[in-house]
């Protein structure tokens, strides 16, 4: 190998270097050389293949909200729990649009964002969760200094399980002490007597069933998504779905109805 140190056209020292710098001529190698250099980067290319295949096949870790620190930052983990509010859609002017989820597993609550054009590939899978939904949420963390949040990055992330309605009417749900209705699911069949646009462009429903009245809350993310207007169900009979919610203070508030999707609301006649 000492040879290989020299230029055998100049003579001049050129250690490990392939093309002499003084004179430009190839330096000779031993084979052996070769079978390092080109070993070392197979072997390198491999290894960062395993390591892919490895980190697949690898669970992900379930944590308790509450568990989560700073140390978790870019992680990916799981997370159950319900959805602890009303989803809200962000549109910029651009057309594009950010979902906001909460979610509360008992030991804190994880806000989980889902950007374009997850949100409307999360829509075309029925995967946007309701108020009061349970959900298995699998994302990476994020931590921006005291912020801390989850994205999804694919429908495959979102598992929902929704709760079967139990059987009550408007009465006995007003009824019905704070907070011990938070969450309560519940299937609803009457009309809508008047509406309201909010300022986010969703939609309150002054809605009765005989017994008693109650507001429908129908998020923005029903427009924007799934093409919501109300005036299309004025004069019709409705079974409405979904979760109550308390609206208000503790004291001068009200029970309001949420749905989740679209499904959530069917015309009878």
């Amino acid at each position: 190998m000492e040879e290989e140190k020299y230029c055998p056209n100049c003579g001049r020292y050129v250690g490990s270097l392939e093309v002499c710098p003084y004179c430009g001529t190839k330096i000779p190698k031993h084979t052996s050389y070769y079978y390092a250099k080109y070993g070392s980067l197979a072997f390198a290319v491999f290894g960062i293949i395993f390591l892919l295949l490895f980190a697949q096949s690898t669970p992900v870790q379930y944590v308790h909200i509450g568990d989560i620190g700073p140390t978790y930052n870019y992680a990916l983990v799981e997370i159950r729990g319900v959805v602890s509010s009303t989803p809200s859609l962000v549109v910029k002017s651009d057309g594009s649009a950010t979902l906001y989820i909460n979610v509360d597993d008992g030991t804190g609550v994880m806000a989980v964002h889902v950007y374009n054009p997850n949100v409307e590939r999360l829509a075309e899978k029925n995967k946007i969760p309701g108020y009061g939904d349970f959900v298995t949420i699998k994302g990476e963390l994020y931590f921006r200094g005291t912020n801390r949040y989850m994205i999804i990055n694919d429908p495959s992330q979102i598992e929902i399980k929704k709760i079967a309605p139990v059987s009550m009417n408007i009465s006995e749900i007003n009824k019905i002490e704070y907070p011990y209705g938070n969450y309560l699911h519940v299937l609803l069949t009457g009309h809508i007597v008047s509406y309201k646009t909010t300022s986010s462009k969703g939609y309150v429903l002054n809605f009765t069933d005989g017994s008693g009245y109650m507001e429908i809350y129908v998020p923005s993310y029903f427009s924007y998504l799934y093409h919501f207007d109300a005036k299309n169900y004025e004069g019709k009979n409705l079974s409405i779905e979904g979760s109550v919610q308390w609206y208000g203070s503790e004291m001068s508030g009200e029970w309001e109805l949420v749905p989740g999707c679209m499904d959530d609301i069917k015309v009878i006649s």
